[in-house]
């Protein structure tokens, strides 16, 4: 398959200990970049904010879910975090911070921290849709929103952590937000909705083309008929654009192209003001005048 292909389905050697890592890093860089720029937090500190900014979601999943979390369960997470801060915080002449605050260095921590959030809304949608597929609504063939808001509040935990309820929500709804819900979204119901109508409606509307895209990957035949995999691969490709595109050396952290579409619907949609007649002063004016003169013509 095309290297992005397996870049995205995280088909690689050493690939959960690879985006761990880096995931583990970018949490050190924001802490490192904000709140401790000047080095002045202890080291305890600077560590369990790093580990929340990065690894939220995973410290929260069995608030929602009812199950271990991975930060306990699997040591491959928690290392990483040691080995990010480490990289971040403790090497010779800052050269950890320094080039990871390059763009070479923004760069390669932006692609596979992405590519860990990609596993976290393909593998949390996944298993919400598994344990509550046997009690959908009597309303549609299959759970709705669980296995959709579930990889979306796991990916924001650490922006309500950081910064409460409110501060985090009060501009509107984050980026993280926005890709969470439309990423799980699109793939719970192209891999998940067998018989429900916006799924049939949604692979027979795209299967034409997602034969050719698989095909241009260098799907085989088998590959080119999964739909689970051209989801992943969706949500995958788009997720991954996006976190580069909103990088700062390019369109910034502002983009985001659900508000170039907002925009461009309500583009010339402006709202009418109530015009006053032109005469409706001096009408008034005038009709005092009058009645001040035939009270003197009286």
């Amino acid at each position: 398959m095309n290297p992005i292909v397996s870049l995205v389905t995280m088909d690689f050697p050493y690939a959960t200990e690879t985006v761990c890592f880096f995931m583990a890093v970018q949490g050190s860089m924001t802490v490192r970049s904000g709140p401790n720029k000047n080095k002045s937090m202890p080291w305890f500190h600077a560590l369990s904010k790093s580990i929340t900014a990065g690894y939220s979601g995973a410290l929260f999943t069995n608030m929602f879910m009812g199950r271990p979390t991975a930060m306990l369960s699997n040591d491959i997470f928690f290392g990483a975090c040691l080995l990010g801060f480490l990289a971040v915080n403790c090497l010779p002449a800052d050269i950890g911070y320094l080039f990871f605050r390059s763009f070479p260095g923004e760069l390669l921590h932006t692609v596979f921290s992405q590519v860990f959030r990609i596993s976290g809304v393909v593998g949390f949608s996944d298993a919400a849709f598994r344990a509550f597929r046997e009690n959908p609504s009597p309303y549609y063939p299959i759970p709705v929103f669980g296995p959709i808001l579930l990889p979306a509040l796991l990916g924001n935990m650490g922006g309500f952590f950081a910064n409460g309820f409110d501060g985090y929500l009060e501009g509107g709804m984050p980026w993280l937000f926005q890709q969470a819900i439309s990423s799980s979204a699109f793939y719970h119901f192209y891999a998940h909705d067998e018989g429900g109508v916006v799924g049939v409606t949604l692979r027979s509307a795209m299967r034409p083309a997602a034969v050719r895209i698989m095909t241009a990957l260098g799907g085989d035949e088998k590959e080119r008929e999964d739909d689970v995999l051209f989801a992943k691969v969706m949500v995958g490709v788009f997720m991954l654009s996006m976190a580069v595109l909103r990088m700062n050396e390019l369109l910034g952290p502002k983009f985001s192209p659900f508000e170039i579409a907002k925009k461009s619907l309500t583009f010339g949609k402006k709202k009418s003001k109530a015009i006053k007649p032109a005469n409706a002063g001096g009408s008034s004016s005038s009709s005092s005048k009058n009645k001040k003169n035939k009270k003197k013509n009286q």
